[in-house]
């Protein structure tokens, strides 16, 4: 409709959102596809885990698609859905993105649309949304895929920003109605609701889990059951807001998911094995239990509101849970204990000889330096990007909290334009002068990162195991009893655990690997042994979904430096 080429800048400045004719549908260009494929390597070198659950049920190219995720971390969310989804995605974004030097080259080629805020353009941002608005209109009939987040910002939060705004509902609405009266009566609109839950957002190696729900889908029919257009927009993100809260973490504050976690370590199992999601699952249960709590309900930095429909015993149960939590926890914290070593004494009456403690100690003092040794020259290399980018993490949060949510995008964009720019280097090295040094230095700091992360679990469980060596036996047994009164109160509170919960985490961890994991093709198309040595070599296996590159337990999801 507009004379000017997609992304290319208007005559004042802002981003122009002119939809050419081929762009407008589902064919995914040539630049999407290099820039997903870099940004694939970008979440596979800072996210250790991602597991996908439910994407082989995305609606197929050509289906009118209305993509919604929460917003918690800033451009590193539309990076992993990106990466993810199996079709072109056009996101919707604030227009003073498509001004930011080389990161909005990638927005601007990613095929989005920008979104004038009243804060930067006034009483023009009312007239130029509408153009905004024709355009979505005219993607999502001509078959495309839109990316929107319900909550309109994006902000480092324990949960999701309510209400959403119906901006999602209004659109989708307004495209089944003009395709109703251009004669389409069979149109319909898929609204995927997508669950982004990390366990450490804005950290180096931590893990993400992806859940794709199964589509919402508005058409003529689902329309037609309310009164007015109004009526049905809302209805439908009602709806859009149960799915996502369904597969996100949702607490009033930090120190709920703090206890949160705790009761997800006393409720696994020993020597259990919990796929990211089923670990996920269980900790968004028991922070559903833990919310009954009333306000004043001692422990974990605050509570959330007593719900009118809780019965009394619950709210009564999620309280004294919530205090033995928190009691239990700082006691690990000021101890530098870990919760497996207490549940060891608490079964079999010590947690460790004092001389396994200290042969153990040795081990891995043994293996950390040799580790360390290894990696050092690629950690040497390495060392600027690091030095860079905690700079400009610093200068972030010199800001104000409200800049956390930041901090994963900018890491993120730096490890993918200096990885990027050093593999290409390499490559074109090697072809020019035949020669495999090149490759074999990319795979070499590819095993410093890998090294790394496994000195680093060596020397946390030197430090874990020379906190035990020292620890008084009076100690030890206080602590047993108060992970007895811990567990007691979570087994009195495990009535509320949301339906299905408790079933998911019993279901094998084979079993609930997500569908499309590229562990199954491994062992599919390698003997098994082989298959475990390539996935070692990959990622690590944690023994603690929790884990971070930090010698100390890291008991939070909030932003800790």
């Amino acid at each position: 409709p507009m004379s000017s080429p997609r992304g290319s800048a208007a005559s004042d400045g802002s981003a122009d959102v002119s939809c050419r004719t081929e762009d407008a549908g589902d064919s995914t260009t040539l630049l999407y596809s290099v820039i997903r494929l870099i940004f694939r390597a970008t979440g596979f070198v800072f996210y250790a885990t991602t597991e996908c659950h439910g994407v082989e049920d995305f609606p197929a190219a050509g289906e009118p698609t209305l993509l919604c995720f929460n917003h918690g971390n800033g451009l590193a969310d539309p990076l992993c859905l990106i990466k993810a989804t199996p079709r072109m995605v056009r996101f919707c974004a604030k227009d003073t993105l498509w001004k930011v030097p080389i990161m909005g080259t990638f927005i601007r080629n990613s095929g989005a649309v920008p979104i004038y805020r009243q804060r930067e353009h006034g009483d023009q941002a009312k007239d130029r949304n509408l153009e905004v608005f024709r355009t979505v209109i005219e993607v999502l009939r001509a078959g495309g895929c839109l990316g929107f987040a319900p909550e309109g910002v994006s902000r480092f939060l324990p949960y999701m920003e309510q209400p959403f705004k119906t901006g999602v509902a209004r659109i989708a609405l307004e495209a089944v109605r003009q395709s109703s009266e251009a004669g389409d009566a069979d149109f319909k609109v898929n609204v995927v609701p997508v669950g982004l839950a990390f366990t450490h957002r804005e950290k180096f190696r931590s893990d993400l889990c992806m859940s794709y729900c199964k589509p919402i889908v508005v058409d003529a029919a689902y329309a037609a059951r309310f009164g007015d257009s109004f009526e049905a927009a809302k209805a439908l993100t009602c709806r859009l807001s149960a799915d996502l809260e369904a597969v996100t973490i949702n607490a009033p504050d930090w120190g709920v998911i703090r206890c949160g976690i705790t009761a997800a370590r006393l409720h696994q199992a020993a020597d259990s094995q919990l796929t990211l999601k089923q670990y996920l699952s269980l900790l968004r249960g028991w922070v559903e239990v833990l919310k009954l709590a009333p306000a004043d309900a001692s422990g974990g930095g605050g509570g959330g509101a007593l719900e009118r429909d809780a019965p009394k015993a619950s709210a009564l149960a999620a309280a004294r849970l919530k205090a033995e939590l928190s009691e239990y926890q700082r006691l690990l914290d000021e101890k530098g204990i870990k919760d497996e070593r207490v549940r060891r004494a608490a079964a079999v009456g010590q947690a460790l000889p004092w001389y396994w403690c200290a042969w153990g100690l040795a081990q891995r003092a043994v293996l950390c330096s040799l580790l360390f040794a290894v990696a050092t020259p690629g950690l040497v290399a390495w060392m600027p990007v690091w030095v860079y980018v905690k700079r400009r993490e610093r200068m972030l949060m010199a800001k104000g909290p409200r800049w956390n949510d930041s901090v994963a995008e900018t890491k993120m964009m730096v490890c993918a334009l200096i990885v990027m720019a050093f593999v290409l280097g390499c490559l074109g090295y090697a072809l020019l002068h035949r020669s495999a040094v090149p490759l074999a230095f990319i795979a070499y700091l590819y095993a410093t990162m890998r090294l790394y992360e496994e000195a680093v679990a060596d020397a946390r469980s030197c430090y874990s195991l020379y906190k035990l060596l020292f620890l008084r036996p009076s100690t030890m047994a206080a602590m047993v009893q108060k992970r007895k009164a811990a567990k007691a109160a979570l087994d009195a509170a495990s009535f509320s655990l949301p339906d299905g919960v408790a079933s998911e985490v019993k279901t094998t961890h084979d079993e609930a690997l997500p569908k499309t994991s590229w562990r199954r093709a491994f062992d599919f198309y390698f003997p098994w042994w082989l298959s475990r040595l390539l996935v070692l070599f990959m990622r690590r296996r944690k023994k603690d979904w929790n884990e971070v590159l930090r010698l100390e337990d890291h008991n939070t999801m909030d932003y800790v430096e």
